[in-house]
């Protein structure tokens, strides 16, 4: 299917590829819908004719139909640093503060090392 606009902004489209769902009925007839389109679909006794008929309203459809990309940006949730919250929390503990002190210590006796 060849599709062309022409709006001054927008690119021309020149051909829109679509995938047509071809399904047996239980009366023999075959349903053709576009997967794309779920509410376009025809009925016809052969698979060309239900082709042919999906493609017309298709068609049809299109003729008064205008295609333009729309990029819409989301929301981005801020992402603080989980360790964040943490910082801080032993400023004032004494017994913190020994065991921070024994563990530089003790690193700097394996950096002399």
């Amino acid at each position: 299917m060849v599709l062309n606009f022409s709006t001054t902004n927008q690119p021309q489209l020149e051909n829109l590829n679509l995938h047509f769902l071809l399904e047996h009925s239980n009366q023999g007839n075959i349903i053709a819908s576009v997967v794309e389109f779920p509410n376009i679909r025809v009925e016809a006794p052969t698979q060309e004719q239900a082709i042919e008929e999906l493609k017309k309203l298709l068609s049809t459809r299109f003729e008064k139909t205008e295609i333009i990309p729309v990029e819409i940006k989301l929301p981005q949730a801020e992402t603080e640093n989980p360790w964040k919250k943490f910082a801080g929390v032993f400023q004032d503990d004494a017994d913190f503060a020994e065991i921070a002190d024994n563990l530089r210590a003790e690193r700097n006796v394996e950096d002399e090392d």
